[in-house]
């Protein structure tokens, strides 16, 4: 595989770029703007499901705080030692905030439920995210690059949320993750760009083991996610799959700087 060395800077506007190209490919009845402003859970049914999907985004981020808080000193790396300590602040205060509007929903503190499905992701995961840097590449990966395309598709089609949660995430969520998408995207080229073509060569073959092991491990969590956002927040897409893998093999050609036809067949989240 040949490198192409003609990638423009990732940022938001190429993520809405890109995502918009996917959706004009794969799904071009969805909407490219939101059309309606969702509503707050009304029913018991309702806030209970929304509860669920509140405490799987409070796990989501616990677990990358857990993650990275046992990775900071494990890479000799101070730049991504300070990313990594502001990422872990971000997540943490993400998870708190996410935790305390389940609690107001639900009338109890959830963070026994946060912790159990906690331990699924690191169920799921095993030791990737903390075996090497290259494990650790994979989560980042899976946990703040290959799910944009969802999170663009909730922003859009979603059809109940919380107002408080919303506001939120616009003012807090929202910079904070770009901010940790771009620092991803700056490790991995400040790595990536002072290797020699052979060593290239070995580092694309590394990223892409543990990014596909990373993808058999997932697999079984997001189509769970799936039906829960499905039940909890209206996201009813019978194209998730096709514009998930889509995704994930925009953002693995960007890294690795290959065209996306010179890409291996990859994992699919329905193998």
């Amino acid at each position: 595989m040949t490198a192409i060395l003609t990638r423009p800077a990732w940022t938001t506007e190429l993520e809405v770029e890109i995502f918009n190209k996917l959706i004009d490919k794969h799904a071009p009845h969805l909407p490219k703007t939101r059309q309606q402003d969702p509503r707050p859970p009304v029913t018991p049914e309702e806030k209970e499901n929304f509860y669920q999907y509140r405490v799987a985004g409070a796990a989501h981020d616990l677990f990358i705080v857990q993650v990275c808080a046992k990775v900071i000193d494990q890479i000799p790396d101070p730049e991504l030692q300070l990313f990594l300590s502001r990422q872990l602040g971000d997540d943490g205060a993400h998870a708190q905030n996410t935790r305390l509007r389940a609690q107001a929903i639900s009338g109890y503190d959830p963070i026994n439920d946060i912790q159990k499905q906690v331990q699924k992701h690191w169920d799921y995961q095993g030791d990737l995210p903390i075996r090497n840097w290259q494990g650790f590449l994979s989560f980042e990966l899976h946990y703040e690059l290959h799910i944009v395309s969802l999170l663009l598709l909730n922003s859009r089609i979603s059809k109940i949320n919380d107002p408080e949660s919303a506001k939120f995430a616009a003012e807090r969520i929202l910079p904070d993750e770009a901010v940790h998408r771009l620092g991803v995207v700056d490790w991995w080229q400040r790595k990536f760009d002072k290797a020699s073509p052979s060593e290239k060569e070995d580092l694309v073959a590394q990223v892409l083991e543990a990014d596909e092991e990373g993808q058999r491990r997932r697999s079984t969590y997001l189509k769970d996610h799936w039906q829960l956002a499905n039940r909890a927040i209206g996201i009813e897409v019978d194209d998730l799959p096709v514009i998930y893998d889509a995704w994930r093999r925009e953002v693995l050609s960007y890294f690795l700087d290959i065209p996306i036809s010179k890409l291996p067949k990859l994992v699919s989240v329905n193998d």
